[in-house]
């Protein structure tokens, strides 16, 4: 049995984080099989470039992983409850490979949006839940660090200030909950209109907070607090 990395292991101990707490109830989950033929980060990013899809930085080695996806849709158990979660991660060059979004020549768009999502490429999708949310890099000429983007079916697509690394680890700490994203964007939470999703991540934070006390979750509530301050 190959054993896992360490990033790896978090993320199958995040499921059974969820699993294991009788508040949360766990709707589904995956764990793909581990796309050893690709090799190590090392290997995937020479073919990338090599074959002319990406340069990537050796930065995002640090937190690569083999699954070809691995995620997990969860809501608590309490039916009067709205906080819930989902992350779907798929393998890093899977997700280049696929290339930009089916929608992302749609008619309706401007030639800027449409030049947007051509380079967009979805590597944390949220079908399960229905979100109309996503993950992306958004690829960049070669040499660039790919941007980190969070595409919302209602709003619109909102450019994440946090790399991949991060991305990831913030996906591992909240377990997937919903929105968690916006606190990396600048998009005004304490603007009208907005201030339903402030509620929302207060909520998540306060509940994951009390499932999961051994994560601190300090840095994300100040992060809300500053973002939702006048």
């Amino acid at each position: 049995m190959t054993e896992l990395s360490t990033i790896e292991q978090s993320f199958v101990q995040a499921t059974e984080d969820l699993i294991a707490s009788s508040a949360v109830t766990v709707l589904s989950n995956n764990q793909g099989d581990l796309l050893k033929r690709a090799g190590d980060a090392r290997k995937v990013f020479q073919q990338l470039a090599s074959q002319g899809y990406a340069v990537l930085p050796e930065e995002m080695q640090d937190c690569f992983m083999r699954f070809r996806d691995v995620g997990t849709h969860w809501r608590a158990s309490d039916p009067e409850s709205e906080i819930g979660g989902e992350f779907n991660l798929i393998h890093l060059s899977e997700s280049i490979r696929m290339g930009p979004p089916s929608w992302h020549n749609r008619s309706e768009w401007s030639p800027e949006q449409q030049d947007l999502f051509s380079r967009f490429r979805i590597f944390d999708t949220h079908h399960q839940s229905g979100s109309g949310t996503l993950g992306c890099l958004r690829m960049m000429p070669f040499g660039v660090t790919p941007e980190l983007w969070f595409y919302d079916n209602t709003r619109g697509p909102f450019k994440l200030h946090i790399n991949y690394c991060s991305y990831l680890d913030n996906v591992r700490i909240t377990k997937g909950g919903h929105y968690w994203q916006y606190l990396f964007s600048d998009i005004p939470l304490n603007a009208p209109g907005n201030t339903y999703i402030a509620t929302h991540i207060k909520k998540l934070l306060d509940f994951l907070q009390v499932e999961f006390p051994d994560v601190d979750y300090g840095p994300l509530l100040d992060r809300l607090s500053l973002k939702t301050s006048h």
